[in-house]
């Protein structure tokens, strides 16, 4: 009976973890679905249920196409999709691959989740942040989904980083609410220029990605371009209910 639990409700995370995507980027609320879901594993699963939900439809409403303020075209590059993805100017491409120029004063949310496999540590990675974007802030302030999802490899903690992108609007640290979760941070990177290899589509897997990977670095070699191998970022744009034309990609800065 323990293991029927245990394996429920991994079942129930990964489902979540979807709903909530295709929430998002097409703004449905599948309320009956959740709740139904909710009452079919434990007590403490159906609670976090609840809490997700109400979060997830007040979240769809605000990045609804009429209440966006941006130009998805405007700055952007790579995958076009109808929430804000960062600014950035594509440099040209290589064999297989694109150079960008991502500009400074980027601001990200993430969190680290240590010893951790990719799939428990996207799922738990992701609500953290999602957490701090529905309310769970010092302000209770609602702030709107974006794209992508990044995911870094940290083999020193044996586990990953999770982050979400923090929508332009937000000109400094300063501008944001305070996460609740201290395992929560803002995080600004310094601009860069980035390798980037797809976008490419399936469900891709850690082995999936660290596939890409190797043949990026394989082309930048060839091509006579260093690059930061722990800068490595993995790049998740797409709905997991677009089953067609997916979009993921895999980063890594180039040393000048």
């Amino acid at each position: 009976m323990a293991k029927m639990i245990v394996a429920a409700c991994r079942a129930f995370s990964l489902l979540f973890l979807l709903m909530f995507f295709s929430l998002q980027v097409q703004g449905r609320v599948y309320e009956t679905v959740l709740k139904t879901l909710a009452t079919s594993v434990a007590s403490s699963a159906a609670a976090t249920v609840a809490d997700i939900s109400s979060g997830a439809a007040e979240l769809s409403s605000s990045t609804s196409s009429s209440d966006r303020s941006f130009d998805a075209e405007s700055d952007s590059c790579g995958p076009q999709i109808p929430i804000e993805t960062p600014a950035c100017d594509s440099l040209g491409e290589g064999n297989g691959y694109e150079l960008r120029k991502y500009p400074e004063g980027e601001i990200w949310v993430e969190t680290l989740v240590e010893n951790s496999t990719f799939d428990s540590a996207t799922f738990t990675g992701f609500y953290r942040c999602f957490f701090f974007i529905s309310g769970r802030n010092s302000k209770s302030m609602k702030i709107e989904m974006t794209a992508p999802v990044h995911i870094t490899p940290v083999p020193t903690k044996n586990g990953y980083k999770i982050g979400f992108f923090v929508p332009s609007r937000f000109k400094s640290v300063n501008d944001l609410p305070q996460p609740s979760d201290p395992t929560v941070k803002f995080y600004e990177p310094k601009g860069a220029v980035t390798a980037v290899i797809g976008p490419f589509g399936g469900f891709p897997t850690a082995s999936d990605y660290e596939a890409k990977f190797a043949e990026l670095k394989k082309a930048l070699v060839k091509d006579g371009l260093k690059f930061d191998e722990s800068s490595v970022v993995y790049a998740g744009y797409s709905s997991p209910f677009e089953f067609r034309n997916r979009k993921q990609e895999v980063h890594v800065n180039i040393i000048s």
